[in-house]
């Protein structure tokens, strides 16, 4: 095996001719502080050793001056980092002057010269590999020469041939060493930040991939929800320095739960993706979109004009049919889209993407495919959302009650019930009517809550009344909700042994739309509660889109004929007609028929002619709260004894 000591690339590198990475100004500050504490006091060793044993007094002050104000200088300029290079190079001049001064007069006895051959570790740890490797090449150029030469000044130290000749090769092999053990550190250096490079360029990598998963949706691309933010408020900027009109349309894709559980996880994203580009290609260079949710988007439309209509909006924006096939499954979504403009709706991002999520859930709640905002349905929103918050207190606090209104027996005269209703006296708001805070319960999930204390408040006050001989049957209202939970019968079932109370006197009403697509559930549920003894009653009969066949095989015990049909009977023969009917009907199925919203007597004499049951009305009272209603019952109950009797 062959050895070579010095190849070309190594003398190359020795020299710093291929050296890459140098030092930074932060990575050389620290040396030239170091090198002046320890330099400083070395020379002013020197100087002083010069000076009172070499005979040379003169000389020594002279070094002592100088390398007092030229290190001193150096450390004042090493302050500033644009001045680091002077400063480095000011010590480096002193050091060569130094050794040159010292080689031309030996210092004592010509020992001064020892002190020299640390100059290539300084200049290559000052100025790195390649300005290091030319400043000791001038060091050793420089010192040679001042040996060789000393003998021919008369100052000069008288060298010996013999030391010449050692000193020059000491100073070659010095000079080698450095540059060696340089060039192995060099290497090093260089291998560490390639690997410190590599590891800044994976920590980039890292930091753009965490930056794209936070502002970029990770199935389509798009911009997720936070960089919609960034974007619009930028579109906003141009669209006022140019005097445009932004739309903001807000898209929510239908039953994409349901489509996903039926094609799975994967074709799920597949659908996702295929519907962006379809939006996306729809749109053009005109907007962008973004992904805010599983399944809903915003799209960014930059417009000129604010004279433009929903029938303009489908056929230059939003002109899009989401129609594929996936894993061999035809797929149809439809969608809902709000929209909101800048700036006739808001004039910051912020707002105007609520404002088009609220028109977005105008039209879902209007059953539309388009929606702009109106400030209008805004407000009944806000009323809605504030309602909510105070009937979940109103709940909690004890803050509604109920009141009841008298089921007549329209042959005998005779109170039979009393149908609870809620009544809600909000200290904010003021009263607020069962028809604005029911529909506010069914929506927001509070109906469960609201109808079980509903249920039990009725059932404690029917207890008492029949503690106290008043024998009368409750009428509570269920919703569809309630119908469909299969929790109701086993609460029922609860408070009628709490309160020791028979199912027959409480009537559960129903609405056609508890059943009207017969799901499984509310039809067990009612046959389950028709199997335990509570009467059944269908609330609002006729005023929906009544399913005969339904009917004839509900177990219901009654029909409540809605209250519309009794304002106009007395005017509309076919209302008349209607009502007739449905009590011919419903005393064919063995049903009783209770006609709610009587207010004259004409009107309960046209239904005790035509058969009808029972009946409620302000004819006969309104709902009143349960202690007052308990003196009318009894009063009522006296006087109509006293009518019959005479």
């Amino acid at each position: 095996m062959r050895l070579q000591l010095l190849n070309p690339a190594m003398l190359k590198g020795m020299l710093g001719m291929v050296a890459g990475h140098e030092l930074s100004v932060k990575q050389r500050k620290p040396h030239v502080r170091r090198l002046i504490y320890i330099a400083l006091p070395c020379a002013i060793l020197l100087a002083l050793a010069n000076y009172l044993k070499s005979g040379y007094p003169l000389p020594g002050l002279i070094f002592a001056l100088i390398a007092a104000l030229t290190l001193g200088a150096a450390f004042f300029l090493s302050m500033q980092d644009k001045l680091l290079a002077m400063a480095e190079s000011l010590l480096l001049l002193f050091a060569l002057g130094t050794s040159v001064a010292l080689g031309l007069l030996g210092g004592i006895a010509g020992s001064g010269v020892l002190w020299i051959y640390a100059f290539p570790f300084l200049a290559l740890w000052l100025k790195g590999q390649r300005q290091g490797a030319q400043w000791s090449l001038l060091w050793l150029l420089s010192v040679s020469l001042s040996i060789w030469s000393a003998g021919e000044f008369s100052f000069g130290y008288p060298y010996e041939e013999q030391f010449k000749i050692q000193a020059s090769v000491a100073l070659l092999l010095y000079t080698g060493i450095a540059l060696a053990y340089n060039f192995s550190r060099s290497q090093l250096e260089e291998k560490l930040y390639v690997s410190e490079q590599g590891v800044q360029a994976k920590k980039r990598d890292y930091l753009t991939k965490l930056e794209q998963a936070a502002y970029q949706d990770g199935v389509t691309g798009l911009p997720n929800r936070l960089r919609l933010l960034e974007l619009l408020h930028k579109e906003i900027n141009i669209a006022q320095e140019r005097g445009h009109t932004l739309l903001v349309a807000h898209i929510r894709l239908k039953k994409m739960f349901e489509t996903a559980n039926i094609i799975g996880a994967d074709a799920s994203d597949k659908l996702i993706r295929n519907i962006a580009a379809t939006m996306t290609a729809a749109v053009g260079s005109r907007g962008s979109f973004a992904r805010i949710r599983r399944d809903e988007f915003v799209c960014i439309y930059r417009k000129h004009s604010e004279d433009i209509t929903a029938t303009d909006i489908i056929k230059e924006i939003l002109d899009f049919r989401l129609e594929y096939k996936i894993n061999e499954y035809a797929v149809h979504i439809d969608h809902t889209i709000g929209i909101a403009s800048f700036p006739r709706h808001g004039q910051d991002a912020e707002t105007l993407l609520r404002k088009a999520s609220q028109a977005m859930l105008q039209a879902q709640f209007a059953h539309q495919s388009l929606a702009f905002f109106d400030e209008r349905q805004e407000q009944q929103f806000t009323r809605q959302q504030q309602l909510f918050v105070q009937l979940h207190e109103a709940l909690h606090k004890g803050g509604l009650s109920l009141h009841y209104q008298a089921l007549i027996d329209l042959k005998t005269g005779a109170v039979v019930g009393a149908e609870a209703l809620a009544r809600w006296i909000d200290p904010v708001s003021g009263p607020v009517t069962p028809a604005e805070f029911i529909p506010i319960a069914e929506k927001s999930g509070l109906i469960k809550p609201f109808t079980l204390w509903v249920i039990r408040e009725a059932f404690g006050q029917l207890a008492r009344w029949r503690a106290e001989d008043l024998n009368l049957s409750v009428s509570i209202n269920l919703s569809a909700r309630c119908i469909v939970d299969r929790q109701l019968v086993d609460d029922l079932c609860a408070l009628l042994t709490e309160f020791n109370l028979p199912a027959e006197s409480i009537i559960l009403e129903l609405r056609e739309s508890s059943f009207a697509d017969a799901a499984e559930t509310a039809m067990l549920t009612i046959q389950n509660l028709h199997t335990l003894g509570f009467r059944l009653s269908i609330d609002d009969f006729g005023a929906g889109y009544s399913s005969l066949a339904h009917l004839k095989d509900l177990k219901v015990d009654e029909l409540k004929i809605d209250q519309s049909f009794m304002r106009t009977m007395g005017i509309d023969a076919s209302s008349r007609a209607i009502v007739l009917s449905t009590i011919q009907l419903a005393h064919n199925l063995n049903l009783k028929v209770v006609a709610e919203g009587i207010e004259s007597a004409r009107v309960e004499q046209q239904l005790q002619e035509m058969g009808c049951d029972l009946g409620q009305g302000y004819y006969f009272c309104k709902p009143m709260p349960a202690d007052v209603f308990s003196q009318w019952a009894r009063s009522w109950q006296i006087n109509r004894r006293a009518v019959l009797s005479a």
